[in-house]
């Protein structure tokens, strides 16, 4: 039976999707039945964010639990050739969610959330812990949503020079910064195949010039958007899009 709105709804589990029965919990149960609005007998996608996709049909669906029957494997989309990474100053709660979930959609492949200079959001260890699973949460869904397979690695919270330090080496690094002058698209001649690629998106207030140089010491260079001055999700959402269309696959 199709689903009635004509497209086949993705899940994403944590499991391996090994066997042709595959049980969900009281969550997942809950959001198929009044999310996604499904019924027994309808279709759904399955990921398990490590390569494997299976289409199978809800054989049993309660208010607790939820029983689904594979019915064959489906082919996932290629993730982009481009390893593009975000290394986002912390921002209040809407907004981080916000770039959480675009940069999940296109395509990056690990969002570091860090603290800068001019950051204002401060978590202590609880709220840190809660705030990172809420964000993988989101990558997760931004997944179902796309058709992206994998979702974004979300990293641990850190000071902007730690995040730096475990910066392999070799790779382009970009400091998004609207009075650079210098454009993003002029970085083409350094991006060579294969080549890591880092964005460093500062908080509200911008990067600082504390945040700036020590982004230069490891090797990242000053790049801008355009001339106006961008909120922080804004410009995260435009230099993602731009390196993917650039040199990745949108547009594609």
């Amino acid at each position: 039976m199709k689903n009635r709105s004509g497209r086949t709804q993705r899940l994403y589990i944590a499991d391996n999707l090994a066997g042709r029965c595959v049980r969900l919990d009281h969550r997942q149960a809950h959001y198929l039945r009044h999310v996604l609005r499904l019924k027994g007998g309808e279709t759904v996608i399955l990921f398990d964010g490590r390569g494997k996709e299976r289409l199978a049909s809800i054989a049993r669906l309660t208010g607790d639990a939820a029983e689904l029957r594979v019915l064959a494997d489906a082919e996932p989309i290629p993730e982009s050739s481009l390893n593009l990474n975000l290394i986002q100053a912390l921002v209040k709660a809407d907004a981080m969610d916000l770039i959480v979930q675009k940069a999940t959609e296109l395509g990056v492949v690990s969002v570091a959330p860090v603290r800068t200079e001019f950051s204002v959001v401060r978590l202590d260890a609880g709220r840190m812990q809660r705030r990172l699973e809420h964000w993988r949460r989101i990558a997760q869904s931004a997944c179902e949503q796309s058709g992206r397979h994998r979702p974004a690695l979300i990293r641990e919270p850190m000071p902007l020079a730690d995040m730096l330090a475990q910066l392999p080496e070799n790779v382009f690094g970009a400091a998004l910064h609207a009075g650079s002058g210098r454009p993003l698209a002029s970085a083409s001649a350094a991006i060579t195949p294969g080549r890591t690629i880092y964005l460093l998106v500062g908080p509200e207030g911008g990067l600082s010039e504390q945040d700036l140089h020590a982004a230069e010491r490891a090797g990242f260079e000053r790049y801008s958007l355009g001339p106006r001055t961008l909120r922080t999700e804004t410009a995260c959402v435009a230099g993602c899009a731009l390196a993917q269309a650039l040199w990745g696959d949108l547009g594609v």
